[in-house]
């Protein structure tokens, strides 16, 4: 088991090649970091053909035309649009009132505060 590891490091090692070495190989985490890197890679890749494959059966066996899935697709993006741009208002407006809560907050501690040292300073005197 341990030699079949070793040799699926070999496979992978390529780039990092450090000649300081004594074996040659270069240490086992550069081995590792490009290991990593091409899965990342043919991960990606495996989504980008699974994601064209869908679209392109969706296309083929879409029970409507093209004219209408157009008309369909405008049709939602506009809804889409509206729906985001009423959260956003909506957002605006509650971290305004938010920011107005938080304001009221501070004055009123600021008042207790000098009211306190008020009192403090008075009873000192």
């Amino acid at each position: 088991m341990h030699t079949q590891r070793r040799r699926d490091y070999d496979s992978d090692y390529d780039e990092f090649n450090d000649e300081s070495s004594p074996s040659g190989r270069g240490t086992e985490i550069e081995v590792r970091k490009k290991g990593a890197m091409s899965d990342k890679g043919k991960a990606v890749g495996s989504l980008l053909i699974g994601f064209g494959l869908g679209v392109g059966l969706a296309i083929l066996f879409a029970p409507q035309s093209g004219e209408e899935t157009r008309e369909w697709i405008s049709a939602n993006a506009e809804d889409q649009f509206y729906r985001m741009r009423r959260r956003g208002r909506r957002l605006v407006f509650e971290t305004q009132d938010l920011l107005d809560r938080g304001e009221q907050q501070v004055g009123k501690v600021l008042r207790t505060g000098r009211n306190v040292l008020d009192s403090v300073a008075s009873k000192l005197e």
